[in-house]
């Protein structure tokens, strides 16, 4: 993303674009001081010697250390000044360079606390002496060489290495790449308290900030990789992600002291040209996302044009290595100002505020990073360090982006919720509406099945009671006295009463066997039977095999009855056989006679038959089902009523 800026690019300048960019942007690490600085302390002057600077030379040997100056050292010392980076004498040279600064230390007395001794950089790996004592070295001083150019060094010169009555000299031994502009950057001379002070400052400035620099970068990089990973349609997001995972590893390269796994600076430096190159093209892929703009013809181009400046910079022989860097290292940077600008001008083209804060902060980081580049040629003083704060301004445009699509989605949420409850309100009242006028139909509708379950139940129980009676009455063979006419008034009214009592299925009992159960109904029957001159045979299994139901027990109990009484009634029958079969899934009903019979198909067809309707129904309340056989001599009739489901008997 934007959020960094063309702070990318002093960072890699300092690598390859040059002797110049590199010495002022080591200059400007430090308090206005030039060359070799003398750090003041009052409170410790008479504790400490005052150094004195005499002079800053130069010259190029391999020698391993001062002590093998006489036999190594061919060529003279040069005078130069700090910071200095040796390609401007030097242009192709790459190895080892020996700085020598000479000083006195002018003590009033015996010193009793030691000098300390800061460097701002060495680029790339060194080590450091006094008087030929080694006072620290860098880990690697061969291929693949430390990286100690963005690493200030806190040294103390120990007392006991001091001269107080001669010339004391530093050396500094640097190994660098002519490619990576090598050389020494400030050094600062003073008391513990003075130095350690400078030293936090430049640690700040060159390490610290660019650790907050990477903790924001991976902070905001995971924020809006899971907001892609949840929401595949924020594209611009994913590409964010790709583009803080470019940015932390280029901007690692001011952080990382080694190359490993490379085996040599070069190929460091090739793969952060790269890193920029890719951060530069997911860069700017984000920000046409983010306007929800696409350039296919533009993109496909850009990602060739990418691949072949990377693989430019891994194949390119090594004469044309710098130049190749550099040219790729510019182009990208001419990429990324053209694209930023067009990207602001696109945004500045909407009304949209989260486009007008993106472009209002791509302009001021742009502006922070023309103000860096200008101090660094010493054109507006030294407050170049505002580049590293353009991180700062991007992660704020994000915050804020972040804030108000999160405020615009709970406000969407929270319109669509009132939205929503408004509709349930309205649904809730509809629904209401619509209940109340099932419930009215539904009452009716009970009522309606209530009055056809006791004309079904009148027709069934007391109408075959009406007909035994008027049988018994047109069979008696002399007028009926009061205590017989009382004795059929009272038995119809105890079958009004039991049809009364058993209205209500739910409450009634279950027998403990089957001719328990119908007992009552062979009791109304033989007797009507026997007065007729039929013969009844009736067969009942002594136990249940399967509990029923109670609703089973009363239907079945209806349907018999309806089955006898039609006997009566119509079949002109001398014999007739009851059975009650009790099996595993079902109980089955036989009700056989000898009568005339009858044409089932057409009795059906016809509907006058009320009691075979009502038995039909009565079953299929049951999921039971009614068999019919007739002919002139034997009439059938089976009934099968399988049991109820445990979970339908609970209903």
């Amino acid at each position: 993303m934007m959020r960094y800026s063309i702070h990318s690019l002093l960072l890699l300048m300092s690598l390859i674009i040059g002797p110049s960019l590199w010495a002022l942007a080591q200059a400007q690490t430090l308090a206005p001081l030039e060359g070799l600085t003398i750090a003041h302390d009052s409170t410790q002057d008479s504790k400490t010697c005052t150094p004195r600077m005499d002079g800053i030379y130069v010259t190029r040997t391999d020698a391993e250390s001062p002590a093998s100056f006489d036999t190594h050292l061919k060529a003279e010392w040069q005078a130069v000044t700090l910071p200095d980076i040796w390609t401007k004498r030097w242009p192709s040279y790459t190895g080892v360079t020996w700085y020598r600064i000479d000083w006195h230390a002018e003590c009033s007395k015996p010193p009793t606390e030691p000098l300390a001794l800061l460097i701002s950089g060495i680029n790339m790996a060194g080590s450091v002496w006094i008087n030929e004592h080694l006072l620290w070295t860098d880990s690697h001083l061969t291929e693949p060489l430390s990286r100690s150019w963005n690493v200030p060094r806190y040294l103390t010169l120990p007392i006991a290495t001091l001269k107080t009555d001669a010339i004391n000299q530093l050396y500094v031994r640097v190994v660098g790449d002519f490619i990576t502009s090598p050389g020494l950057g400030n050094i600062t001379f003073g008391s513990l308290h003075e130095i350690n002070a400078l030293y936090k400052q430049t640690e700040w400035n060159q390490r610290t900030i660019y650790y907050l620099n990477i903790i924001f970068s991976i902070t905001l990089g995971m924020v809006c990789t899971c907001i892609w990973l949840f929401r595949r349609q924020e594209v611009a997001y994913g590409w964010y992600t790709l583009t803080s995972i470019f940015w932390v590893a280029f901007i690692a390269n001011t952080l990382i002291t080694e190359t490993a796994p490379f085996s040599n600076t070069l190929s460091f430096t090739k793969l952060n040209v790269v890193l920029f190159l890719g951060y530069t093209f997911c860069f700017a892929i984000f920000s046409w996302r983010f306007l929800n703009k696409r350039f296919p013809r533009v993109e496909k181009l850009f990602f060739a044009l990418c691949l072949v400046l990377s693989a430019t910079i891994w194949l390119a022989p090594f004469d044309l290595v710098h130049s190749t860097l550099l040219f790729v290292f510019y182009a990208s940077i001419i990429i990324f100002c053209i694209n930023s600008i067009f990207v602001s001008h696109l945004c500045f083209q909407t009304r949209q505020v989260e486009l007008w804060l993106l472009a209002i902060t791509l302009i001021t980081c742009l502006i922070l990073s023309t103000i860096s580049v200008l101090s660094l040629f010493h054109m507006l003083g030294n407050i170049s360090l505002v580049l590293p704060y353009t991180s700062l301004v991007f992660a704020i445009f994000l915050s804020i982006i972040l804030a108000m699509r999160l405020t615009q989605s709970l406000q969407k949420i929270e319109d669509f919720n009132d939205e929503l409850h408004q509709k349930i309100l309205a649904a809730e009242q509809a629904l209401e509406a619509t209940l109340n006028n099932r419930h009215q139909l539904s009452i009716k509708n009970n009522q309606l099945k209530e009055r056809l379950n006791l004309a079904h139940d009148l027709h069934d129980g007391l109408g075959s009671s009406i007909v035994r009676s008027i049988l018994e009455v047109s069979n008696a063979k002399e007028p009926l006295n009061n205590k017989q006419t009382l004795s059929i008034l009272s038995l119809l009214r105890n079958d009004l009463r039991q049809i009364i009592d058993s209205f209500s299925e739910s409450q009634t009992k279950l027998p403990s066997n089957p001719i328990y159960w119908l007992a009552p109904l062979r009791n109304r029957f033989i007797q009507v039977f026997d007065d007729i001159e039929i013969k009844l045979h009736w067969e009942v299994d002594s136990k249940w095999v399967s509990t029923p139901s109670a609703i089973q027990c009363l239907t079945l109990y209806r349907v018999a009855e309806e089955a006898l009484t039609n006997v009566i009634k119509h079949s002109q029958a001398s014999e007739v056989t009851f059975r009650c079969i009790v099996k595993e899934d079902e109980i089955e009903l036989n009700i056989i006679d000898n009568g005339v019979g009858f044409q089932v198909n057409d009795i059906m067809r016809s509907g006058i038959s009320v009691g075979m309707s009502s038995m039909q129904r009565r079953l299929e309340r049951l999921a039971g089902w009614l068999e019919i056989y007739s002919e002139p001599g034997e009439t059938r009739i089976i009934v099968h009523s399988p049991y109820e489901s445990p979970a339908a008997q609970k209903e």
